[in-house]
């Protein structure tokens, strides 16, 4: 018998693409079938995500007839009841075993630890796991904690132990490099789908005995894995594997359909106004500009800190005056990105700002852990940081009118994208980091609506000499 596994992985909201990919699936879909999705296949950055609480995910994996999907760190960091509702309108089981409540250390009672398949009595066990690490920092933001994927996938199996299964596969969202580790210390496991590190792996390869498949990122492929099958001797005999470009297909029509349900009623949900505002907000990627202020002044109000800084690269532009929506502010700043504490020395701080005035620099690659923007752009500061410039040059910095000094550790309101030092690699040497559970565009809407910072978002903080 041959078994195919149809997997894909990291879709990441990109739902046009998948419609290719539910278009590639009918089309080689039969009785021996099986399709894997795992994980991150949600993703909060997108509008018709965020105003159906994931549901459109859901959706469209349940009219492609996915017959399990793992829990992505995306699904997560959403918060427990938007996960809650992914999973409940789910239709297929959603296997990832080593997600916990921080509070009981119980395990979360929504996912399942594990699902078996049947395709022509060959019966499959689907193990799901997915990564923690340092991504609790941001679980425990919603009471959840991710445990060890190793003695979790132990406990599903000695669950499992009196169980009648034929072949066992891990359904990861764990990375390349981790799920090699599974095959080395696992016996017994013979095939890992993987996700979560965006692998593009043209072919399968064999790890310890174990067969490994990964699918790339944002439905450009479709993963195929076909195993021979000896029914008699109820083993795997032989394998082979291929990804399938999901531009080769037209999108799915009932897919599309989806979409556009979805997006009508995203649309319904994020447009209600939530106030006005009477005067616009300019937007640069290289120059000052007041969005930039007005998010630099209010990181600094949220968490209580002597500086308040934000790269200008995390709007896709300004604000006009007029009528503000939760669509908008979506728009707006799409990058699920959370308000940071951290503490850095003021030589950190002088070299991140000299670099920030690079106008080439400024337009450099973006894109990082939790963007979604393509640009990286300038560093805005908060209104009690004055930084003297000379043809483009950083002459000095004042803080509360006072120098800034090399060796003194500064607290400082940011984004967590810019406290793991991406793109300006010197704030990454910071301590004492801590975040909160909002993201930024969160932020914006309590403070867009505050006359005092709107109007001190135009107080000039770069001054050209």
């Amino acid at each position: 018998m041959k078994l195919r596994i149809l997997h894909f992985n990291d879709v990441h909201s990109r739902f046009e693409e998948l419609a290719r990919v539910a278009s590639a699936v009918e089309d080689l879909r039969d009785e021996n079938t099986v399709v894997l999705d795992a994980g991150d296949n949600a993703d909060f950055a997108r509008v018709e995500t965020e105003g159906t609480c994931g549901v459109i995910s859901s959706a469209i994996l349940n009219e492609m007839g996915v017959d399990a999907k793992g829990f992505g760190n995306n699904e997560g960091f959403a918060g427990r009841e938007n996960s809650r509702t992914i999973v409940g309108s789910s239709w297929c089981p959603v296997v990832t075993c080593n997600v916990y409540d921080l509070q009981s250390d119980r395990k979360l009672g929504f996912l399942d630890d594990a699902v078996i398949l049947e395709r022509s009595g060959v019966r499959i066990l689907v193990v799901g796991v997915t990564a923690g690490g340092w991504l609790n920092v941001f679980y425990e933001l919603f009471g959840m904690y991710v445990k060890d994927p190793e003695e979790e996938i132990r406990r599903v199996l000695a669950d499992y132990e009196g169980f009648d299964y034929d072949l066992l596969v891990v359904l990861s969202h764990l990375g390349l490099e981790k799920d090699k580790e599974i095959a080395s210390h696992f016996r017994g496991v013979n095939v890992i789908v993987g996700g979560h590190s965006h692998s593009l792996l043209k072919k399968p390869f064999v790890e310890n005995n174990v067969i490994i498949c990964q699918a790339g990122q944002f439905g450009e492929y479709l993963g195929e894995l076909v195993v021979d099958f000896d029914v008699e001797k109820r083993k795997a005999v032989h394998f082979d594997g291929r990804l399938i470009p999901a531009k080769d297909y037209s999108p799915h029509p009932k897919i599309v359909k989806l979409i556009e349900r979805h997006s009508k009623l995203a649309d319904r949900n994020l447009s209600r106004k939530l106030y006005s505002i009477s005067v616009s907000l300019d937007h640069s990627l290289t120059e000052e500009n007041a969005i930039g202020n007005l998010l630099a002044d209010a990181l600094k109000d949220l968490l209580k800190t002597e500086i308040g800084i934000i790269n200008s690269g995390v709007f896709n532009g300004g604000i006009g005056k007029g009528a503000v929506t939760r669509k908008l502010l979506h728009q707006l700043c799409p990058s699920p990105l959370n308000p940071t504490y951290m503490e850095v020395k003021g030589v950190d701080l002088q070299a991140a700002l000299e670099k920030s005035l690079r106008k080439g620099f400024q337009v450099s690659d973006g894109r990082g852990p939790g963007s979604r923007t393509r640009y990286l752009g300038n560093i805005q500061v908060s209104r009690n940081v004055q930084v003297k410039v000379n043809s483009g040059v950083k002459k000095s910095i004042t803080v509360e009118g006072q120098a800034l000094e090399p060796e003194k550790w500064y607290s400082v309101g940011t984004s967590d994208f810019l406290q793991r030092g991406t793109g300006y690699s010197e704030l990454a040497n910071n301590r004492h980091e801590r975040y909160r559970v909002e993201f930024l565009r969160d932020v914006l809407q309590t403070y867009l609506r505050k006359k005092s910072f709107l109007n001190k978002a135009f107080q000039k903080r770069f001054i050209a000499e």
